[in-house]
């Protein structure tokens, strides 16, 4: 059941190469708050004190409880990953930083217009759930394990936290799932165009996952190697003579099948230059194989009254069962094209 939870899970991120930086910085953070002693925390609401700057900085990595300190590690080594490679290292901590400085006014504004008590805020909990509800929103319709929505994994997590966080308010989770569902494909897509305009340039290409076009689409590759406008001359022959290496097997039934389609055209051309075109009497005849047309389409016609080789000829001219109708009734069929069977001429179309 792991595994499929697992590999369910990789195609709910992305396979961008690179260094999850955004997510060992953050773990970095959270390990230094609790092992330093620090607990910092915000008190919103009426009665509430005004947060100063070092709990307004040090409040999300902040655990006063073990058990909160071990379930926002494990949900960062879980979630952090997948959602750095599907938005890239920038995108990631923006929307982090973003979810953990709106939260609290968001709680707070609600606590004083319902006008209850100063709560307690503090802990990662809350900007799991805005980023895990965002990350839902771009692959709502998929599920995990066969039967489960991932519109409903905030939801599902939000329960999970009233039972492993209880110090932690209900109400800042339920408007953090909120927050989250207001982060959508544009907005995400202008903090890529902000990152590609050098927000990351002074870090190397290999310590962060940088932005892409799409993440969340399949990638297909093409298969067929098509030279650079730099390449060489040399080099254009080789892959001339690579590519008919490669494709010497099938080169017969191509200029078959080209070769067919080609006489059909011709064919068919000289068909309707005769009909159409050229004087009565003027122009050559063009010699019809009875088994160049629909066998089927044949019978059609010969039902429906018309002679044989005028049919032939109308659907060897048209390609179709309408043209030939068309064709026959306006009486369009003359001798110029002659029906041929089995490689003998049989007759004309008179």
């Amino acid at each position: 059941m792991l595994d499929h939870l697992f590999s369910a899970w990789m195609w709910f991120g992305s396979n961008r190469p690179g260094y999850c930086s955004g997510t060992f910085l953050i773990v970095i953070l959270i390990l230094s708050t609790w092992l330093c002693g620090i607990h910092a925390s915000l008190s919103l609401g009426p009665g509430g004190d005004f947060p100063g700057f070092y709990d307004f900085i040090f409040y999300a990595f902040s655990n006063e409880e073990l058990t909160s300190f071990l379930y926002n590690i494990t949900l960062l080594l879980w979630l952090g990953p997948c959602q750095e490679r599907r938005w890239g290292t920038f995108v990631f901590l923006a929307l982090s930083f973003i979810s953990t400085v709106l939260l609290p006014p968001i709680y707070a504004l609600f606590l004083f217009v319902t006008g209850d008590e100063a709560s307690r805020v503090s802990g990662y909990s809350a900007t799991h759930l805005a980023l895990l509800t965002a990350q839902c929103r771009q692959v709502k319709q998929r599920r995990v394990l066969r039967f489960v929505p991932v519109w409903s994994l905030p939801w599902l997590l939000l329960i999970l936290d009233l039972f492993l966080l209880p110090s932690a308010p209900g109400l800042l989770h339920f408007y953090a799932i909120c927050l989250g569902l207001n982060y959508n494909n544009e907005f995400i897509e202008i903090l890529e165009q902000i990152e590609k305009l050098g927000a990351c340039a002074c870090l190397p290409k290999w310590a962060y996952i940088p932005v892409t076009s799409h993440p969340h689409l399949p990638v297909y590759h093409n298969t067929s190697i098509r030279p650079e406008p730099s390449t060489s001359r040399s080099q254009l022959e080789d892959h001339s003579a690579w590519q008919h290496s490669v494709s010497e097997w099938r080169q017969e039934p191509l200029m078959a099948t080209d070769s067919q389609l080609l006489e059909e055209e011709m064919l068919r051309a000289g068909i309707l230059a005769s009909l159409h075109d050229a004087p009565e009497g003027v122009a050559d005849k063009v010699e019809v194989p009875k088994s160049s047309v629909s066998s089927i389409r044949l019978q059609q016609l010969e039902k429906m009254g018309f002679p044989t080789e005028k049919a032939v000829v109308a659907l060897a001219a048209t390609g179709q069962l309408d043209g030939a109708i068309s064709l026959l009734i306006d009486d369009q069929i003359g001798e110029e094209a002659v029906v041929i069977s089995k490689g003998k001429k049989s007759s004309s179309a008179s």
